[in-house]
Parts: C-alpha cells; structure tokens; sequence
C-alpha cells in the first residue's frame, strides 16, 4: 500500500491533468458508467458531521472511498476544519492499494470542476473572472479558473475584509503551482461581489454562506457562475433571483445537487423554480449529448456539490502517476498494525 501526503500529490500531479481527470469522470457519471451512491452523513453534534464518498467505475477499474469530516472547531486547534482521507482500492482483489491526502485530492478536484465547467461552458470572449471566497479551497478554484482559460486577462478576488483578499493574492502570487500556470493577467481585490460582477464573463462562488453573496443585478449576458460552497440544504451563495432568471442550470450530478445543495433546494421550496429546470449535467455536454448554450448571452448557473467520482479518476491517476515515479512511502498492512 502505497502512502501519498500533500507533497507528493503535487509532485507527481497538475491541475492540467485534473481537468482532464475530471471531465471524464463527469462523462461516465453521466453515461452510468459508475457506481456513485449518495453521501452518507454521520452527524456527531451540531457542530461535527462525517461523510463518506465511495464510487466505483470499471472504465478506471479502480474503486475509492473517501472520509471527509467537517469540522469547524479545529480551526482554534490549528487544524483542518476539513480533513480528508482517500482510500484506492483494487478492484479486482479488493486489496488497498493506496491512502492518499483526501484534503489535497478534495481542494484539487473540486478547483477542477469550476475549470471544467468553464472550459465547456464559457464564451469564447471570457476575459474577466471573479473569485468570492478566500479560504482553503479559493488557491485551486483560481488555478483552475486561469488554467481552463488561458485568454483572461484579469481576475478579481473578493472578501468583505480588504486585508484578507490582498493576503490570499500574496500567498497566491507565492504559491508554486500558481507560478507554474504562466498566468500574466492582473489580479484586483474587491470587498462586494455585485461591483466586482459587472463585466466579468466567470465566476466562482466558494464560501460557506448561509445567504446569498451575489445576486443578478449587475450579470453580464452571457456569464457562468460556479456555485461551489452551497454542499449543504442550508447553504446558499447564488442568489435566489439569478437561479431564478438563469437561462440555463448545469449540474455536476443533478440527484446530488437537488439532494444537498441549498442553492437550488431553497428556490424549489419558494416555487422560483421546479424541478424541471434542473434537469442538465456537465457529463452530458462534455460528451456531446447536449449543447452548452443556446446564445452567447445565456446566462449560466453551474451547480457543483462534488462527486465522487472525481476523487475516483483524480485518485488513480495520482497513484498511477506516483507508483510510476516511486514517489510516496509504500507501507504493509502489518507494518501498519
């Protein structure tokens, strides 16, 4: 059994891969190619909760598990609020064949989707991003943004404390993969999500809101909002008035999100929507089962809660990636015990 911790991951894998990884786990979660049931949740307290994530598909051959606590407290401790473990098994044998960095795989695959989705989904013109949120999960939605289009010219970057946004840009500027991607543009920090919207062609949404960060007033025709923090029914960043008045609304896996995510879960309960306007997953466009937009000024709301799937492809491709260049620590169960 091979032990890969954050390190090692970004050793022997790019953000580059990751949205190839992922689109296609995105198409074979689409075309049923994978086993993938709903998230188990083990709510501890009121303030603990585990979930567990497992998947298979015989296009990787390979299934995976993956633990994920949520944690807030351990902040205070200096710990992840998140941590995350990725379990690779043989498919054929059932025999570990790996325990990877869950929280590194998680941030990495989860930036992916954001990449993907614009990569697919996004005009030709996109020149401007925007990202709301600075957390743990803000580096690689960036990554991904500029990677998955190489013509934006600027991003924005935005968080009601000022101080906070110009730190991310710094530790961002610093950050190796970051430097890696080439990205050229200019990167501006804002304190409102709707003054940093105007003109911008995408944008990310990846806080752990409760309430809406960004509403319709200032969308441009044409933009995609990835909606990534809203995970929970309680959680909500996009605007009931944008989901609302989307031309089009994509999902990363239409059952999990209207299962989890309260983006779409609150606007169903006030009757904006039904449930007929959630009906389109990204697999589908990727593998050319759908169009990605009727106009170049349909107004795109993409809705990712996170799959697991993708921590099915990403992780095998990782462990492929890391047994091929001996990178990593290669443990016995008995060892272990």
């Amino acid at each position: 059994m091979r032990l890969l911790n954050s390190e090692d991951i970004w050793d022997v894998y790019s953000m580059e891969q990751a949205l190839e990884d992922v689109a296609a786990a995105f198409v074979a979660t689409s075309a049923g190619d994978a086993v993938l049931p709903l998230r188990t949740r083990i709510s501890i307290d009121d303030r603990r909760t585990l979930l567990m994530m497992p998947s298979y598909s015989a296009r990787v051959e390979a299934a995976a598990v993956k633990t994920i606590g949520l944690y807030p407290d351990n902040a205070a401790k200096n710990l992840p609020t998140a941590p995350a473990s990725t379990i690779l098994l043989d498919s054929e044998t059932g025999q570990v064949r790996a325990l990877v960095d869950g929280d590194t795989v998680t941030k990495i695959r989860t930036g992916a989707s954001s990449g993907v989705a614009f990569r697919y989904l996004a005009t030709e013109s996109a020149r401007v991003g925007v990202l709301v949120g600075t957390g743990g999960q803000a580096y690689t939605q960036l990554l991904a943004m500029v990677i998955a289009l190489p013509n934006l010219e600027e991003v924005r970057v935005v968080n009601p404390d000022r101080n906070f946004a110009e730190r991310f840009v710094d530790e961002l500027r610093k950050w190796k993969p970051f430097v890696e991607s080439g990205y050229d543009g200019v990167i501006t920090v804002a304190t409102h999500s709707d003054t940093a919207a105007i003109d911008a062609d995408v944008i990310i949404l990846v806080t752990s809101s409760h309430t809406p960060v960004l509403s319709a007033q200032n969308l441009k025709p044409g933009c995609v909002i990835s909606c990534v923090g809203s995970y929970q029914p309680h959680m909500q960043e996009c605007g009931p008035d944008i989901v609302e008045h989307a031309n089009r609304i994509i999902c990363d896996h239409v059952e999990s999100c209207l299962a989890e995510s309260g983006d779409l879960i609150i606007p169903l309960e006030q009757g904006l929507i039904d449930k007929s306007h959630v009906t389109d997953e990204i697999g589908e466009i990727i593998g050319g089962d759908k169009p990605a937009r009727t106009c170049d000024s349909d107004i795109i709301v993409y809705e990712t809660v996170g799959v697991g799937t993708q921590d099915l492809w990403a992780t095998q491709a990782i462990v492929e990636a890391a047994e091929k260049h001996n990178v990593g620590t290669e443990w016995t169960m008995t060892e272990l015990i």
